[in-house]
């Protein structure tokens, strides 16, 4: 018999307490305002997930975290996220290494996976995908690090991604 290899109980439970601290009705409201939409969470904009990014580098440190680009179809990045360990964090949760390019292409739609890649990002250059830079996307990011703080551990959820 052989079995697929997916997350460990560890990362699909840190999965769902990042996600649940994503969509409380504080985080929601600051993605909201950050992407600049009436509904949803607003994290899963391009123009938010540099401040998740953010606020993943607060709230785990900037030593364990590595911003990285998508890039679809050899343009600039359409997405930041954050890496940590083998595990890529975003707006839509937790990816891991093996599924990431394939993930990403399904959300950025008539992303090709053959022309799609990842690389490091810097989050001080100037991108007008990205909201980055601004004393309110500061704060926002700030504020998220404490929320994710004050719900998971982040001494655990380094331990867990493998930082």
């Amino acid at each position: 018999m052989i079995t697929a290899k997916g997350p460990s109980l560890a990362v699909l439970s840190l999965n769902r307490g990042f996600q649940a601290v994503l969509v409380s009705e504080e985080a929601a409201g600051i993605g909201r305002a950050i992407a600049q939409i009436v509904r949803g969470d607003g994290w899963h904009e391009a123009k938010s997930s540099a401040v998740l990014v953010e606020a993943v580098i607060g709230w785990l440190g900037r030593d364990a975290v590595t911003p990285i680009g998508f890039y679809a179809n050899g343009t600039g990045p359409v997405e930041a996220l954050a890496k940590v360990g083998n595990h890529y964090m975003s707006g839509h949760g937790v990816d891991n290494e093996d599924d990431l390019i394939i993930r990403c292409c399904e959300r950025h739609r008539g992303a090709r996976f053959s022309q799609s890649r990842t690389e490091e990002l810097d989050l001080s250059a100037p991108n007008s995908r990205f909201t980055m830079g601004t004393p309110f996307a500061q704060r926002a990011a700030d504020r998220l690090a404490v929320l994710l703080a004050e719900e998971l551990d982040p001494e655990i959820a380094r331990v867990v991604l493998g930082a």
